[in-house]
């Protein structure tokens, strides 16, 4: 499979660690279901709001968080598009993905 860019208006998963609490709880080293976080995540991508529709467990994976959100239409078309997450005050260290057209 060849990598692409995500283009605006696209859904895209973000795979992640260190989210925290999640509801319902899970048991420590147990798989998870679809166990949402607490508060929502936000997701900034070019600095710009994205949808997220859902920001939780990874079903099936331990420890593991995935955050489902949207490329903003207004993203710019480039190799190097900051993305950042929030959640509860917190925020993570920038990365940066592809956005095509």
């Amino acid at each position: 499979q060849q990598a692409r860019p995500a283009a605006r208006g696209e859904f895209i998963t973000i795979f992640c660690t260190g989210l925290g609490a999640v509801n319902p709880a899970l048991a420590t080293g147990q798989p998870a279901g679809a166990s949402q976080t607490g508060t929502p995540a936000t997701v900034l991508i070019d600095g710009i709001p994205a949808d997220v529709s859902y920001s939780g467990t990874a079903p099936g994976f331990v420890g593991l968080y995935q955050i489902n959100a949207t490329v903003p239409a207004q993203a710019r078309i480039a190799d190097d598009v900051s993305l950042v997450i929030r959640l509860d005050g917190k925020q993570s260290n920038t990365t940066t993905i592809a956005v095509g057209p």
